[in-house]
């Protein structure tokens, strides 16, 4: 979970601009290890709603494709 994250990583004390840069940094890293893993379901499941939150909404509706690819 982002927010789980962003405590541990002591985020409350870094700047907005920073904290932005460890949650893009974040979602960016979900993205490459699917596409080493893409038939990861659970992971495109939190990429399209971490995409979500960032406003994301072209790179959202392609892992929400990803999503459909892979359900029955």
């Amino acid at each position: 979970h982002l927010l789980a994250a962003r405590s541990r990583l002591g985020a409350q004390d870094m700047t907005a601009e920073d904290r932005d840069a460890m949650i893009r940094g974040m979602v960016d890293r979900l993205a490459d290890r699917l596409k080493e893993n893409p038939d990861d379901l659970a992971g495109w499941t939190r990429l399209e709603r971490a995409y979500r939150v960032l406003g994301d909404t072209a790179k959202a509706d392609a892992a929400a494709a990803e999503i459909k690819r892979l359900t029955p």
